[in-house]
């Protein structure tokens, strides 16, 4: 290894990639392209592992796949992926931020109540329904139950078409129930199938009647009704449910729902 290579893999770590993806990364940057199998043999990461490390920087935009049989990929400009990683952080960054103003919300809800020897398991948060659940599902990391209805804010998350394929590449599930309203926006279907091709599992139904996000088995968020009876008015606060027994009953409604639920790609 060059000592510039040695460098170049130190920074990606740093920025947070992987050992063996910043060796592929750094081996490709100096190729026109190379295909999977000699790139493991050219940086010595495993092949059974090598379309993995691929699929993970192209899913970060470092690495683009060129059709052919067989295939072979290609470094983006190294000024454009260090963009992309730097653009990750930021991200990251402002969803710690959005944790910790919970972290604090929460645990000065349950440190004053519990001197009065009661611990309540809903509470309503009265920040803005659409943006509190959209980040909520950033908290998952082995299951999401989710039901969408108008106005399917959360489609428009690009972060979360990398968080269900690692999600689902670690062996977890994302499902997701989505009102029948879907299926007359095409560009709302087009979303749905980024999702879909992610790996999410999805079917749509017209009774869905609230959104709701499910994480890890553990806590939930739903909306309440809102005031405004225009339907196309945002929806109302947000419960937040972390009482055992509820959360089960939760999810026991989930699969009702789901299974009576058309699957999406027969509906789309």
């Amino acid at each position: 290894m060059t000592p510039a290579a040695c460098f170049s893999e130190r920074a990606l770590e740093t920025l947070g990639l992987t050992s063996y993806s910043s060796r592929a990364y750094v081996a490709l940057a100096r190729l026109p392209q190379a295909t999977a199998p000699d790139l493991a043999d050219a940086t010595r990461v495993p092949r059974q592992r090598i379309y993995d490390v691929l699929g993970s920087l192209i899913d970060q935009g470092l690495v683009a796949k060129t059709p052919g049989k067989p295939a072979a990929y290609r470094a983006v400009d190294p000024a454009n992926a260090a963009a992309a990683l730097m653009r990750l952080h930021r991200d990251s960054l402002a969803r710690l931020e959005v944790v910790a103003t919970d972290l604090v919300a929460e645990l000065r809800t349950d440190w004053l109540t519990a001197r009065n020897g009661h611990r309540p398991c809903t509470r309503r948060l009265e920040r803005s329904g659409v943006a509190r659940m959209d980040h909520w599902r950033e908290y998952a990391q082995h299951s999401v139950l989710a039901t969408a209805r108008p106005p399917f804010d959360g489609l428009g998350d690009e972060g979360w078409v990398h968080r269900v394929q690692t999600i689902t590449r670690g062996g977890g599930t994302v499902r997701c129930v989505y009102h029948a309203d879907l299926l007359s926006n095409p560009q709302l279907v087009a979303r749905a199938e980024r999702f879909a091709a992610a790996g999410e599992e999805a079917r749509v139904t017209a009774a869905v009647e609230t959104r709701m996000i499910l994480t890890d088995r553990e806590r939930a968020l739903l909306t309440l009704p809102s005031a405004d009876p225009d339907p196309r008015a945002l929806p109302g606060p947000v419960l937040m449910v972390d009482d055992a027994h509820t959360v089960a009953e939760l999810e026991e409604n989930f699969d009702r729902l789901w299974a009576r639920a058309t699957p999406f790609t027969s509906a789309a």
